[in-house]
């Protein structure tokens, strides 16, 4: 968002308390341990910070992980991404989970904690990289989507300053026909108290209708969305997923694949030992190039079996990228 967008977003602040004019009404982190309330004076600060804002690397999730909002039930992840040339914040290892697979799939913008904003806001997509030239309907802002569905929308803790609630996951996919944005919500809906489960269904359809009406795609899981396995795999090849720490292992990266690809029978230690030898590189940098073209499907590696160093390369995971684009995205991909 830029600096026009955010004095917009700080003066309507002040106007009812929450509405705006162009833009959205933001608000800090919904803190219910604490005895702290939300001012106008916090809000304009992190509108003005530009939290839940941006695209790419630029982009500031609108709820960070902190010492004070660690989490006693869920795994919390912050890591550097190399894709998105980012720190993120993941609230459980679901949510990175799925992080890394939609990486793998090859999304092109990957946006964690994003605000569903209250009030009448751009769309998602807008300022975007291969948007420039397109216009996208505004959203209504959730208070009108909860409205119609008759379901309550929620303040922040002590105050009267409407929640704003954050999808998980939002993703945007380089397709055939243009990008396709799509949100991806990772919520506990087996809890076992009713009067829980029945808000938490309520929040599931409030995103759901708030992605329809922006005709985008929306995607539901209770944790994450691949095997423990391939959520592993995927991990231990990440690293590699840019060789952003080796780029002068780059120009290697065709003819290493090349090499190991023709040569199959043999198991994956042995292939990489000899690819160190024909390309005259040492054995670290053979495994580091090994690594990514298996995170990049250069070399088709099955990631839901177990990759054992010791046996020959499963194939497989082009097939099963394919299928998981076409189960979340649809479509075909550029």
């Amino acid at each position: 968002m830029d600096c026009g967008h955010q004095v917009i977003l700080i003066k309507q602040v002040k106007n009812k308390g929450i509405s705006l004019s162009k833009d959205i009404t933001p608000r800090l982190p919904q803190k219910p341990r604490s005895s702290k309330v939300l001012t106008q004076k916090k809000l304009s600060e992190q509108i003005r910070l530009g939290f839940g804002q941006g695209h790419d690397s630029n982009y500031q999730p609108w709820l960070k992980i902190r010492r004070k909002n660690t989490s006693p039930d869920s795994n919390q992840v912050v890591a550097w991404m190399p894709p998105l040339g980012r720190t993120a914040h993941y609230f459980s290892r679901g949510e990175y989970h799925t992080a890394l697979t939609l990486l793998w799939l090859g999304v092109c913008d990957l946006r964690e904690q994003y605000p569903l904003w209250p009030i009448a806001h751009p769309h998602p997509m807008e300022g975007a990289k291969g948007t420039e030239n397109l216009k996208f309907r505004w959203s209504r802002g959730l208070l009108a989507i909860a409205r119609d569905a008759g379901i309550e929308h929620g303040v922040e803790f002590g105050t009267k300053i409407p929640y704003t609630a954050t999808i998980d996951m939002l993703a945007m996919a380089p397709m055939e026909n243009g990008l396709k944005l799509v949100g991806f919500s990772s919520k506990p809906i087996d809890d076992q108290d009713d009067e829980v489960k029945v808000r938490t269904l309520e929040r599931l359809e409030l995103e759901r209708r708030y992605f329809e009406e922006i005709n985008a795609g929306y995607f539901v899981t209770s944790s994450g969305i691949v095997s423990s396995l391939m959520a592993g795999q995927l991990e231990w090849w990440f690293d590699c997923s840019t060789l952003h720490f080796a780029p002068e292992l780059i120009p290697r990266i065709d003819s290493f694949a090349e090499f190991i690809s023709k040569h199959k029978e043999f198991s994956i230690v042995e292939l990489v030992t000899a690819a160190s030898s024909f390309l005259s590189i040492n054995i670290e940098a053979a495994w580091l190039l090994f690594f990514h073209c298996a995170w990049t499907q250069k070399i088709d590696i099955d990631p839901t079996s177990r990759m054992l160093t010791s046996l020959p390369i499963k194939p497989g995971g082009i097939a099963l990228r394919s299928k998981l684009r076409q189960k979340f995205f649809g479509g075909d991909w550029k």
